[in-house]
């Protein structure tokens, strides 16, 4: 059985090993995605019941965030 000499490790484990942490890092960019789609329907249901100068501020804030988390997802996919 060969052994990577930089790992100590199979090849085979170590390919295995990269791509659940890729996987797991995908999900997990996935999930936080939905929390800031939450966020995001939070805000507006926030901005529409109490009226302040800064409520337009604060959605595009959210708007931002959920743009971020979502450009976070393609460039993991990119880059897996």
């Amino acid at each position: 059985m060969p052994i990577d000499q930089s790992t100590g490790l199979n090849p085979v484990i170590s390919n295995f090993i990269v791509l659940v942490f890729e996987w797991g890092f995908l999900i997990f960019a996935i999930v936080y995605f939905v929390f800031t789609l939450i966020v995001l329907r939070q805000v507006n249901l926030m901005t529409s019941t109490i009226k302040t100068e800064g409520g337009g501020i604060l959605k595009a804030l959210a708007i931002l965030y959920a743009g971020l988390a979502l450009g976070i997802i393609v460039l993991m996919i990119g880059l897996f």
